[in-house]
């Protein structure tokens, strides 16, 4: 189930972005849409003892360290993009952590502090315009502190 089959189960308001080209970063996804950096999420997938989903800003990075205790895995490491197929569904930059299911996932909670935010739709070309509220209603992971 991609992230607008997702939303609309849980019938949550949402609007659909449709991008001019493909993103290859959250910098391009603030280019084409014209939003700040911070409203765009990036979905990352980190791979360790077990995989973990991470959500965050498109101006922030992990702080592996934090992920580490958070996730009590003494190692981890990007997923690669074969691994991010196979792991999440989705391919890089259309990766959307709405409706993975079996995998622990995380989103950090600087992301709440927008009112509005810009999440991947499980196509990297259609992005989905949510507000932070709902987000937070429907989010089936945790909220931590993870980005630097």
């Amino acid at each position: 189930m991609d992230g607008i089959e997702f939303l609309k189960s849980k019938n949550i308001d949402f609007r659909v972005i449709e991008l001019a080209e493909e993103p290859r970063s959250a910098a391009d996804v603030e280019r084409l849409y014209g939003c700040s950096l911070k409203q765009v999420l990036k979905t990352l997938l980190f791979i360790g003892e077990m995989p973990v989903l991470v959500v965050l800003q498109g101006d922030k990075r992990v702080n592996i360290e934090k992920l580490k205790q958070i996730t009590n895995q003494s190692t981890l490491r990007m997923a690669n993009p074969s691994e991010v197929k196979e792991i999440t569904g989705y391919s890089i930059g259309g990766v959307t952590p709405l409706g993975v299911n079996g995998i622990k996932k995380i989103i950090d909670s600087k992301v709440f502090e927008e009112e509005t935010v810009n999440i991947g739709s499980g196509k990297a070309i259609i992005g989905i315009e949510i507000k932070t509220n709902d987000l937070k209603e429907i989010f089936d992971g945790t909220i931590e502190e993870i980005s630097e």
